[in-house]
């Protein structure tokens, strides 16, 4: 069986660039008597302050979104009547096991000397397209590269199936490079139970898939201020219409022989 400095090479060998820090300070004996973990369990950054909304793409949500369910997100007159899934105990319970693996993850990195505290949920706003959001860390590597870090847990049941990152995740990443300007992000995934595996990726900043998420956000504006919705972006009695939350003010208004624009 490999011993945790076995895997500490094998990290080594492929010359991942977070998670040898990672384990190294997990697997370390300099741990002081106690320390304390941050975990953020503020309301959601995209809500504004009255609890709505705040009008702008988040990088985590909306980016694999189609146009026509972006459209009634958005547009005043629909965006507070949309049907999402009620709330449960088991997603409030994944968020609060979410956050804080995050907040351990994150101390550790501020503990191994890789990340300041400053640079813990950095927050940027990209006005020119309406982007807002956080990235998890960003770290100051040993090589001299400033990398941003996302950081995305997965159940035991699912880890060993996810063998490449969701595209959400990929494009997350990518407008977080952008808004700093930056080449090179990591997105570390990591299994939320034992035995607590990780996974790094790579990811270079996509200039050809930027430009089509920010045109695909300004065309959905667009359709906002002249009061057209985009054409459908998912077939009827589909998997994807029966779970999108604007099914009620798109197939299915359309079905009842209503006109097609709710506003």
């Amino acid at each position: 069986m490999a011993t945790g400095f076995d895997k500490l090479l094998g990290r080594l060998a492929d010359q991942d660039l977070i998670t040898p820090y990672f384990e190294a300070a997990v697997l370390a004996d300099n741990w002081p008597d106690s320390y304390t973990v941050r975990i953020d369990s503020s309301p959601y950054y995209g809500l504004d302050e009255e609890g709505k909304p705040d009008g702008y793409f988040h990088p985590s949500t909306h980016p694999t979104l189609g146009e026509r369910e972006l459209y009634y997100r958005f547009h005043p007159a629909t965006r507070d009547k949309l049907a999402y899934e009620p709330n449960t105990t088991e997603r409030q319970m994944a968020f609060a096991v979410g956050s804080a693996v995050h907040g351990v993850v994150q101390t550790q990195m501020v503990m191994a000397g890789l990340v300041k505290p400053e640079d813990i949920e950095v927050e940027y706003v990209n006005k020119e397209h309406n982007v807002r959001g956080r990235i998890d860390w960003l770290a100051n590597h040993p090589n001299g590269t400033r990398l941003l870090v996302e950081l995305k847990t997965r159940t035991p049941r699912l880890f060993p199936y996810q063998t490449e990152p969701e595209p959400s995740w990929v494009a997350q990443v990518n407008l977080g490079l952008d808004s700093q300007d930056l080449d090179l992000g990591i997105l570390l995934m990591l299994e939320a139970g034992y035995p607590y595996r990780l996974t790094e990726w790579r990811i270079r900043r996509n200039r050809e898939l930027l430009d089509n998420l920010y045109a695909k956000f300004d065309r959905v504006r667009e359709a906002i201020a002249r009061n057209e919705p985009p054409r459908h972006c998912c077939a009827p009695d589909s998997t994807t219409m029966k779970a999108c939350p604007a099914r009620f003010h798109c197939w299915l208004k359309d079905h009842r022989g209503e006109r097609n624009l709710a506003p």
